[in-house]
Order: C-alpha cells, then sequence, then structure tokens
C-alpha cells in the first residue's frame, strides 16, 4: 500500500500526466491477470494434449468401452461448437457399429450455458488485450524512456495483489476441491443443470472431477510462469532503457 501512496504522491506533484499514468497503472494491474486467465482457459480448453491426458489419467476409455479415436472425436466435436454459432451440441460417437448420440437433453441445456461462458472468456481476452496494448501505447507517449520501467512497477503490486489471490484459490482447491467445484458453479450459473449423475451422464463419464481439479493446476501454473516470464522481460528491458536512479519517488 505504501508504494501505492508514492505513486498517488508522485502524480500529484507531476500534474495531469501524472494522474493519467497512476490511472494507467490500475487499469493495467487489474486486466493483465484477467489477461492470462481468460487467455489459458481458451488455450487448454481448445488444446489436444489436456484432452489425451485426461483419457489416460482417468481411464476414459475402459470408463465408457469408447476406443480413443471415438473420445478424440467426442472431444473435438465440444471443441467445434465452443466455436460455431449452432445452438444446440449433440456428440455423436460410433458404438457397437452404429452411430449415437450420448448426451440427454439436460446435457444439452448445460452445455448451452457453457458456450455461453466460453465465447465470454473469448471476448475477455480479446478486449483485455485491446485495453493493455493502448495502455502500453499511451504510457510510450507519456514517456517512451519509462514505459517498461512503469510496467515492471505496476506488475510488481499486481504479483503481490493476484498472487494473493490465486494461491487463496489453490489452498482451497487442494484442501477441497469440491466445494471449490460446486461454488464455481454456483456462481457462474443461474440453474441447477451442472447437477450431473458421474455414473449415468456422459458429460462426466468423459470429464469428470480430477480432470477439473487437474485443468484448475494447470491453468494457475501456466498464468503463474507466464505472468514470471513477461515480468522478468520487462524488468531487463526496462534496466537497459532505463538507468537506475536513487531520488524521486517511482510513478
Amino acid at each position: 500500500m505504501s508504494r501505492i501512496s508514492n505513486w498517488r504522491n508522485a502524480a500529484r506533484t507531476a500534474g495531469p500526466k501524472g494522474w493519467l499514468t497512476f490511472a494507467l497503472g490500475i487499469v493495467f494491474g487489474t486486466l493483465f491477470p484477467v489477461f492470462l486467465i481468460a487467455g489459458n482457459v481458451g488455450f487448454i480448453t481448445f488444446s489436444n494434449w489436456l484432452y489425451s491426458f485426461n483419457w489416460w489419467r482417468n481411464g476414459i476409455s475402459d470408463r465408457t468401452g469408447l476406443p480413443i479415436a471415438e473420445l478424440d472425436s467426442a472431444a473435438d466435436q465440444i471443441k467445434q461448437y465452443f466455436r460455431d454459432d449452432a445452438d444446440r451440441l449433440q456428440v455423436i460417437v460410433e458404438a457397437r457399429g452404429s452411430e449415437v448420440g450420448i448426451f440427454v437433453e439436460r446435457e444439452i441445456l448445460h452445455m448451452i450455458d457453457v458456450k455461453v461462458i466460453m465465447q465470454f472468456m473469448d471476448s475477455l481476452t480479446l478486449w483485455t488485450g485491446v485495453t493493455l496494448a493502448l495502455v502500453a501505447v499511451l504510457c510510450w507517449v507519456i514517456n517512451w524512456r519509462r514505459v517498461f520501467h512503469y510496467l515492471a512497477s505496476w506488475m510488481r503490486w499486481t504479483a503481490l495483489v493476484w498472487g494473493i489471490a490465486v494461491l487463496t484459490i489453490l489452498a482451497a482447491s487442494l484442501i477441497n476441491f469440491n466445494w471449490v467445484f460446486v461454488l464455481f458453479h454456483q456462481i457462474s450459473f443461474a440453474n441447477d443443470l451442472w447437477q450431473l449423475d458421474p455414473y449415468r451422464h456422459w458429460l462426466l463419464l468423459l470429464f469428470p472431477q480430477r480432470f477439473f481439479f487437474e485443468a484448475t493446476l494447470i491453468l494457475a501454473a501456466l498464468a503463474i510462469v507466464q505472468y514470471v516470464i513477461a515480468y522478468v522481460a520487462v524488468q531487463m528491458t526496462a534496466s537497459r532503457l532505463q538507468p537506475k536512479t536513487t531520488t524521486g519517488a517511482e510513478v
């Protein structure tokens, strides 16, 4: 908090440009972690490796009686559904020599809700990315020599605030992921269609709770690693462009 107070005091003495820089720092600090998390949700959702890992890790072929090729086809149909304009999803697989739809109406309706969230995450990634780019451009216009200095400074306090939030969620997931899983669905959905039978509904046969637990850990790990890499790159660039000074408060 003392660092933010220093920025605020420096902004007062620096005039309008100082206040603008302070405001840009708040915007950047708020949106950069959101950009990483939303982007990684899309990245792992549309990956192939996560699904292949799930088939092996949770023995999905044995659970469902479907060969890996049909499981991959089911995953591809779900990913395509998230990207296209179709209102409803019915996953078709080949079983015992004939093609069958595996989702019942409750699962189809739930996937409509999931699609809304996935499309929201895509939009969130796009618009937070655009906003972050505009912040960087404005900083460049204000003082191009110190733009990376600003970014590095903002990332340090952002790491503290968001790091606490991420670590809290990770700790809660490790202690009782079922509680986190239920809470997430209660917040994200306005209905109870997500309450499915893991022994009867195909959506949970394909993607058991352990899949979502491990996907959550992967998502958090990716965001943390990317944040560290971005900060190191920005800090190294700032050090090269802006010699360290011993006077004046950081803005």
